[in-house]
């Protein structure tokens, strides 16, 4: 029995001289920046943020270990990494209660 997982793709549009167009898809996406997932999600990055801190979002700020403590006793800076199936999870689950259409 295989695994079932949901993906999304990096892609690219080429257009050709005839006026069509075709999609090419590069590789799949295991992990995205905020801004994508706001235009995925189709709300503003500030909503992506208050999703990932309330834990409805899986993410992780690369480098970031609570063993560790910065000098100057600050949190990482570094940007979040969000989980794609978990933001492909979170609109279908919208989208199936009708909150997105």
């Amino acid at each position: 029995m295989s695994e079932r997982q949901l993906l999304i793709w990096d892609s690219e549009v080429v257009r050709e001289s005839a006026g069509t167009a075709t999609v090419v898809a590069r590789r799949p996406l295991f992990r995205m920046s905020i801004g994508q997932a706001a235009k995925l999600l189709g709300c503003p990055r500030d909503t992506v943020e208050r999703l990932y801190r309330a834990g409805i979002l899986g993410g992780w700020k690369p480098g970031e270990n609570p063993q560790k403590k910065r000098a100057d006793g600050r949190k990482s800076n570094a940007k979040v990494v969000l989980d794609a199936e978990s933001v492909l999870r979170h609109k279908a689950a919208v989208t199936q209660r009708g909150y997105l259409d």
